[in-house]
């Protein structure tokens, strides 16, 4: 679940026969659902969140934050308490300083590097952008404004993406390519554990581009977007919330001691992090109509125009 995250994408290869045999088709019929993966929508572009954006503070975040945090203090103790009685002389042994420094304080800068640095204070999510005007696709990356990756839709090799750790996990993956060779990489949407999930959020981002917005919900008047990137603990806590699944949605009372800390690392990495803003070529090609009959309102809260009761909750909007 953490490709093109934690783990970087693999670039500069050529493409594999596998992402040539799951290509994901340019005409189809399948359904379409976006699965609460588009922000925005109108009649001049589209901007979808990429998959990171539901692990932003979660379970690796958390843990990594509690973890580090006790055995900080445990070495902190140590140094207050245990160390000046370590010797029958009273004297300060300099190199076990050292090590319980090392050791207890020293974690912090190796988390950041591999976990704390990729999800505290950078951006709080990564948008993909799909310009029908101007036909182009523009993905947000970790180098903000000046490392936008842009490639026209008809060039774009879009494929089901496979997880590395956990391979039953499939997303939409997007590659641009010089050749034969595959130069870069960006994922589109939330990743699930079932390829017709995905193969209907392809489909909804299909018919945007090829047949127009009038086109992309199977009913009309279902035309609402569910998903919210504000950084309110609302949003921080349904999202927690919502991760829980249909299984254990009955037990959310019992895991509130679990839930909280979730919410609570979800909502400072957010705080800390900051908004996207796109480059000023991207801006100015992305102008919509005052009086635009497909511009969508954008929820202030996930799920805000789809009310749902305790029992039939939050797990519907995952799906």
């Amino acid at each position: 679940m953490y490709t093109g995250w934690l783990r970087k994408f693999k670039v500069d290869r050529l493409l594999e026969p596998q992402e040539r045999y799951e290509a994901l088709p340019r005409n189809c019929s399948e359904r379409s659902n976006e699965h609460h993966c588009v922000i925005r929508l109108n009649s001049t572009y589209m901007d979808v969140v990429d998959r990171r954006y539901r692990l932003r503070g979660m379970v690796a975040t958390t843990v990594g934050t509690l973890v580090c945090t006790m055995m900080a203090l445990f070495g902190i103790w140590l140094l207050a308490m245990w160390v000046p009685n370590a010797r029958p002389d009273g004297q300060i042994d300099g190199w076990l300083v050292a090590i319980i420094l090392t050791l207890f304080i020293g974690q912090f800068p190796v988390m950041w590097r591999y976990t704390f640095g990729r999800d505290f204070f950078t951006y709080k999510y990564y948008p993909i952008r799909f310009n029908r005007r101007t036909r182009m696709v523009h993905a947000y990356t970790d180098a903000g404004p000046s490392g936008v990756i842009s490639v026209p839709w008809d060039h774009a090799c879009f494929h089901l993406g496979h997880g590395e750790g956990e391979t039953f996990l499939r997303d939409i993956r997007c590659h641009v390519m010089d050749g034969e060779m595959v130069r870069k990489t960006f994922a589109v949407g939330h990743y699930f554990d079932d390829p017709a999930t995905i193969r209907e959020i392809w489909e909804f981002i299909r018919r945007y581009m090829d047949e127009g917005p009038e086109h992309v919900f199977d009913v009309p008047a279902s035309a609402q977007l569910h998903l919210s990137v504000a950084d309110t603990w609302k949003n921080c806590y349904l999202t927690v919330i919502i991760s829980l699944g249909e299984g254990l949605l009955p037990y959310r009372a019992v895991l509130m001691p679990l839930l909280v800390p979730l919410a609570a690392c979800r909502w400072l990495v957010l705080k800390s992090s900051k908004a996207p803003q796109w480059p000023a070529y991207v801006v100015a090609e992305s102008s919509v109509d005052v009086a635009d009959p497909h511009q969508l309102p954008e929820p202030a809260y996930v799920g805000q125009f789809h009310e749902f009761t305790a029992s039939d909750g939050c797990a519907r909007l995952e799906r």
